[in-house]
């Protein structure tokens, strides 16, 4: 029966061979916080702290035969979407999170990264607004994630309050506005879960730099709700944990 079955934290997402981000961070976040990790590559990257420079995707039918046999075997308590990078594999990954028993995911919106490389083509960000959002317990965009989402420019508090609402439009549970890229003031995240705002405001930590803490907050957040918590205290969870880890200068 399903619920005799071990218990475990799946990430779906794209492999950094250096560690700092993709499946092996949030591996090592679900084992940091106390959950047995499970894991579906849908890209091999090639990168390191200073930039990405290049990949071979899987195809949609390899996603599928990683996942496939983890429910045969696993109860899946919470997931997480990471780098889907093309319509295909997002169509993939709906599919089974339609017609299997996956919890809803906390889906990481990975356009590209922190260098500029383009993580996701036109078509996959298409098919994610359109079929992956309105499945997602939680969507986690920063802050340029967000301006495209939204066409948007966000520069304040407030229009971060009206992307995630914008967000939550286009079919949303909730959504989790990541404030590190603005440039002044303390370092603000805002929660809109069905309408409720909730804002979370940090001490700005001067010069920290953090390889994956993108992946590490949605994996952590994801773990919190696998063990119980709300959503709210999940997000706050999970931010005391990368700030605990930018605070050390290190990796998880």
């Amino acid at each position: 029966m399903a619920n005799s079955q071990p218990s475990r934290a799946l990430t779906i997402a794209g492999f950094d061979p250096s560690g700092g981000a993709g499946v092996l961070a949030d591996v090592r976040t679900f084992a940091a916080l106390g959950l047995q990790a499970c894991a579906a590559i849908t890209s091999i990257t090639f990168q390191n702290a200073n930039g990405v420079f290049g990949a071979i995707h899987q195809t949609p039918e390899a996603v599928c035969a990683q996942i496939q046999p983890l429910l045969q075997n696993f109860t899946i308590s919470c997931a997480k979407t990471g780098m889907l990078p093309n319509r295909e594999i997002v169509r993939e990954v709906v599919r089974l999170f339609r017609e299997t028993d996956l919890p809803s995911p906390v889906v990481d919106p990975v356009v590209r990264s922190s260098s500029g490389h383009s993580l996701m083509d036109e078509g996959a960000l298409d098919e994610l607004v359109a079929e992956l959002i309105p499945l997602a317990r939680l969507v986690t965009p920063n802050i340029p994630e967000a301006e495209i989402l939204t066409a948007t420019s966000i520069a304040s508090e407030a229009d971060m309050r009206n992307a995630a609402a914008a967000i939550r439009k286009l079919g949303a549970r909730a959504v989790l506005i990541k404030g590190g890229h603005l440039s002044q003031g303390d370092a603000i995240d805002v929660l809109d879960d069905e309408g409720k705002v909730t804002v979370f405001r940090e001490q700005r930590i001067d010069g920290a730099q953090l390889h994956g803490s993108g992946c590490i907050l949605s994996a952590a957040i994801a773990a919190g709700l696998g063990t119980g918590m709300t959503l709210a205290e999940s997000v706050g969870a999970a931010k005391s944990f990368v700030l605990e880890a930018l605070r050390r200068g290190a990796t998880v």
